[in-house]
């Protein structure tokens, strides 16, 4: 489905026991490192995601099915503090010796690489605007995007901008 990235770490993983009997199961679990997975101002917590899978062998290829558990760490839409979004997509794919582009993944001889099926995987579940808490109301009070501090005696809300102040002698 993608093309392996220069210089990314390979998650390999040899199925030649798999391949050599048809319909053999292996489970796969731990933890995996996926370096540099970020995307604009979020990237996946400590470079790894957590792999529940299990591996078959299904005439002549691997079909890999199961669970990766990852952390994306972002930042809030509305007030921009980090935001932890755990994610946990479900996978099931195909690796094969002539795999359909956009389909399948690779199958090299005896070696499955699992990097670019868990990039992608993992990259579709990114959260496109995360958000702290449903509560959270923005930035604080006189920070840049927020609405400038009330001065002393004025009360909250109520301060009007001083570039407007010619209009209140204004009488249609």
């Amino acid at each position: 489905m993608s093309e392996p990235r220069p210089g990314a770490r390979p998650v390999l993983v040899t199925v030649a026991d798999l391949l050599a009997t048809p319909g053999r199961r292996r489970e796969l679990t731990g933890r995996r490192v996926l370096e540099d997975l970020a995307v604009g101002g979020g990237a996946i917590a400590e470079d790894a995601v957590d792999l529940q899978l299990t591996l078959e062998a299904q005439a002549g290829r691997i079909i890999c099915s199961g669970e990766v558990h990852a952390r994306w760490e972002l930042e809030c839409r509305r007030c921009l503090g980090p935001v932890l979004v755990p994610v946990a997509p479900e996978v099931t794919e195909v690796f094969e010796p002539a795999p359909a582009e956009g389909e399948t993944f690779p199958l090299e001889g005896e070696v499955v690489d699992l990097a670019p099926m868990l990039r992608e995987v993992v990259l579709l579940t990114l959260p496109l605007a995360p958000i702290c808490d449903e509560s959270c109301g923005g930035p604080a009070g006189g920070s840049y995007y927020g609405e400038p501090a009330a001065e002393e005696g004025e009360a909250p809300g109520v301060r009007r901008d001083p570039r407007w102040a010619a209009l209140d002698d204004f009488r249609p």
